[in-house]
């Protein structure tokens, strides 16, 4: 039998009991008869097809670069001008800057004084040259000695990441040609990468720009890349350009950052680098990439109305990934309310001119209400910005800033959280993506529980979480009728999550769905209707014993217990991680495509022990 369509109502919830999970078993029900809830065959094809307008990606997208040899085929090559790796000198002027400089408080200035004599005391390093790695080795190896008398170890494993991060961006520097003439850029090579489904995810967003291109009248798409999410947003721009342009677009980045914002909201492009440093945590970059921050303080100069008229021109925009709070700051002021540029991205979208995507933090930050914003009846929904799904259960969701990464070290962390404390932002991100909470990373991460309690605490109903090398693909042209039509792309699975009803905060509970490449679904007036790929049909039960990984919301180890239930004879699977239980279950038969890739309608519930 062939599952032609799927009628989807879910719903989760959340759960807020102290305690870690630990040790899993696995409780097994014998097979019982399930119901398929079918909708009308023909009901697909009243829709217009689809002009997808957001391309949203998961993340983890294994590209073949110059600085990433291993998602390179053998035959990959790169030319004398590509960059292989950032370059690093221990120099006297360098060190002399580093020991000056106001990068750790005053309670670990000690610190800073020791790395600056430990950097001094490596002879060996001196004056040349170094990768990262060979920095890092000549480091931890250093010994303690009479003039200082902690080793290189241990001084390492003290510092937080943003230490880590400012140090390294003070002794790196420039990575030349030879001849002194040129900066060096990561080159990327499609065709040669070895993940097939990310080189390709590349090509499908070029050809969809293509189309809002041709639309306009001309052949090929004008893709803007902005690296807002970047601790360092010079980093990853020569890669992408290279990336859409070999995909086939003319590409441009548009150095649209939280620290240009500022800059140009406070007319002061001429403290960029300090923006830069305070808003970032990234150092020195115009010297390190001269060539892009001159771009980047013309466009401050030239202020917010040349940044809307790039975007008015571009048939495609990306955002990249790292930190969504960053690309966050960079398109909404203090105050939450959107920026111009915000402004012309959504009228753009709105008129069916501009595709938008992005990967990692690039989807997170989609999520929001702005898209509907003269609909008064639709619902704030919130931007997830950190956290994992164990510290969701144990502590809850609390809509603050995100702590920074090793604030831990520094005994710096805000309000005594975690530095995996699940924290959000409850007025929503840029507000592209209007019918749920986006999540990325999913399955790879474990990121099932997080998401639930994120709903439970806000009371929203629908979640996506999007998995790496993975792409889900959204039509907004007829949301003034309350549709949106969904598509999945690329190598894994897009999650739905629906709160249903019956979720406490002491019972989380939702129904779930997964689609992968080709399945499609429609949202209609806050219900969705999945459309499995017409050569997914019924999996036939098996004797195959179900199977877990412990903890279950750690790797995929969810997806995997997730499709073992699909293959079989049992309708549900009890994991005991003790204060816990998670139980899922079967809410209709699995649907599998010639290719082994699952459709699963499943119900996930986490309660307290007894």
């Amino acid at each position: 039998m062939r599952l032609s369509c799927i009628s989807l109502l879910i719903a989760g919830s959340l759960l807020s009991v102290p305690g870690l999970l630990a040790r899993a078993a696995i409780e097994q029900e014998p097979d019982a008869p399930v119901i398929l809830e079918l909708a009308p065959a023909e009901q697909s094809t009243l829709l217009p097809e689809a002009d997808y307008d957001l391309m949203l990606v998961g993340g983890g997208l294994a590209t073949c670069s110059s600085m990433s040899a291993r998602s390179c085929s053998d035959q990959a090559k790169f030319s004398k001008l590509a960059k292989t790796s950032n370059a690093y000198l221990l120099h006297p002027t360098t060190l002399q800057l580093f020991a000056g400089a106001e990068l750790f408080t005053a309670e670990r200035a000690s610190l800073q004084q020791q790395l600056a004599t430990l950097f001094n005391s490596l002879p060996q390093a001196q004056g040349k040259l170094l990768t990262e790695s060979q920095l890092i080795e000549q480091w931890r190896s250093f010994q303690a000695t009479e003039t200082l008398a902690v080793s290189g170890e241990e001084l390492w494993q003290s510092l937080s990441e943003r230490e880590l991060n400012a140090v390294l961006d003070y002794l790196e520097v420039p990575t030349l040609s030879a001849d002194g003439k040129y900066r060096l850029t990561e080159q990327v090579d499609l065709a040669q990468t070895t993940h097939a489904e990310s080189a390709e995810l590349y090509r499908q967003f070029v050809q969809l720009a293509t189309k809002k291109a041709q639309a306009k009248g001309r052949e090929q798409a004008k893709v803007l890349v902005v690296t807002a999410s970047s601790r360092d947003p010079f980093a990853a721009v020569d890669f992408y350009l290279d990336a859409f342009r070999q995909a086939g677009a003319a590409t441009q980045w548009l150095p649209l950052t939280a620290a240009l914002q500022r800059a140009i909201t406070e007319q002061n492009c001429a403290a960029l680098p300090q923006y830069l440093a305070n808003i970032h945590g990234s150092y020195r970059r115009e010297q390190i990439y001269a060539d892009l921050f001159t771009s980047k303080q013309q466009l401050c100069e030239k202020g917010s109305s040349a940044v809307v008229a790039l975007i008015a021109d571009a048939d495609g925009i990306f955002f990249n990934g790292g930190d969504q709070s960053l690309t966050y700051q960079a398109l909404r002021h203090s105050d939450g309310s959107a920026s111009a540029e915000l402004l012309a991205i959504l009228e753009a979208v709105k008129q069916k001119r501009l595709l938008v995507g992005g990967t990692s933090a690039g989807t997170a930050v989609m999520s929001g209400s702005q898209f509907f914003a003269d609909d008064t009846a639709t619902t704030t929904v919130p931007m997830i910005s950190n956290g994992d799904s164990y510290h969701a259960l144990q502590y809850g969701a609390k809509a603050a800033a995100a702590p920074w990464p090793g604030c831990r070290k520094e005994q710096r962390c805000p309000d005594e959280m975690s530095e995996r404390q699940l924290t959000f932002t409850a007025t929503g991100g840029l507000g592209l993506f209007p019918l749920g909470i986006l999540d990325t990373h999913f399955a790879e991460r474990g990121r099932q529980a997080r998401l639930l309690v994120l709903q439970q605490a806000t009371q929203t109903k629908l979640a996506f979480g999007v998995d790496e090398a993975t792409a889900l693909l959204v039509d907004l042209s007829l949301q003034a009728e309350g549709i949106v039509q969904l598509k999945a792309s690329g190598a894994a699975e897009v999650y739905i999550s629906e709160l249903l009803p019956e979720s406490t905060p002491a019972a989380l509970l939702a129904d779930t769905y997964s689609l992968n490449a080709g399945d499609t679904a429609v949202w209609q007036q806050g219900k969705i209707t999945l459309f499995p790929t017409e050569d997914k049909t019924k999996l036939v039960n098996s004797a195959e014993p179900l199977q877990s990984k412990s903890p279950l919301f750690s790797r995929d180890h969810y997806r995997s217990l997730s499709h073992s239930l699909c293959r079989s004879n049992f309708t549900a699977a009890t994991v005991s991680e003790p204060p816990y239980l998670i139980r899922v279950s079967k809410v209709d038969s699995c649907y599998q495509s010639a290719d082994g890739k699952l459709s699963a309608k499943q119900r996930l519930r986490i309660i307290t022990e007894q």
